[in-house]
């Protein structure tokens, strides 16, 4: 989709109606494994666990960047709309789908992706488990936290320094996302913090993003 395109769809979303999302790179099934995040920048570790999570399940991967962020570190590096054109370049070379969301929760993004008729199973990170439980991050507090976790399917991927801790989601064992143990600590923040210090950021980037970044 062109760049200009992109920023259209962008700027369209509004994060206070009714929850929305729109595919920027539609998938073909209505079932599909979805990375969501802020993706900045997309990193290795985020192409792994997508195309991980649709092996998994049997059906098409895609990225889905929301508009509302939550619990974001204040160390932004990329705008919004460059991490979409970022996300757009590297779903193509990866042959992954890419939505946007307007709101910034999981529980946001599958009603509105059920809305639209498309199943979605939501791959994660053991460490974002604690924000899900986080009341806080929900208009109705607990209630919102019910409901995440009665309603959205999630494969959850065991990350370094957290436990999944949960038996209503399905787990999907690192050795299977990961090729090498040292991906599964890979994170936008290490990535952000080495491109400020002018260091590199080989293999924690696909070589797409790498040359995108302007090293």
């Amino acid at each position: 989709m062109p760049a200009r395109r992109l920023e259209e769809i962008w700027n369209g979303l509004d994060p206070d109606g009714p929850g929305a999302v729109i595919w920027c790179r539609p998938v073909e099934e209505s079932r599909v494994v979805v990375l969501l995040g802020a993706f900045d920048p997309p990193t290795l570790a985020h192409v792994r666990l997508a195309v991980a999570g649709g092996r998994a399940c049997d059906a098409p991967a895609a990225f889905c960047l929301t508009k509302v962020l939550l619990a974001r570190p204040s160390d932004v590096l990329f705008n919004s709309v460059r991490r979409l054109r970022f996300l757009n370049e590297l779903a193509e070379d990866e042959r992954l789908g890419l939505a946007v969301a307007n709101r910034g929760t999981y529980l946001d993004a599958h009603r509105a992706m059920r809305a639209s008729s498309i199943d979605a199973t939501f791959v994660i990170g053991s460490d974002k488990l604690a924000q899900l439980a986080d009341p806080s991050f929900y208009a109705d507090g607990a209630r919102g936290v019910e409901a995440t976790f009665s309603e959205v399917s999630f494969l959850v991927v065991p990350r370094p320094g957290s436990t999944v801790g949960r038996d209503d989601v399905r787990v999907l064992d690192a050795a299977d996302v990961f090729d090498d143990v040292d991906e599964a600590s890979i994170s936008s923040t290490e990535v952000r913090r080495r491109l400020r210090a002018g260091e590199s950021v080989e293999g924690l980037v696909p070589p797409g993003v790498a040359r995108r970044l302007e090293l």
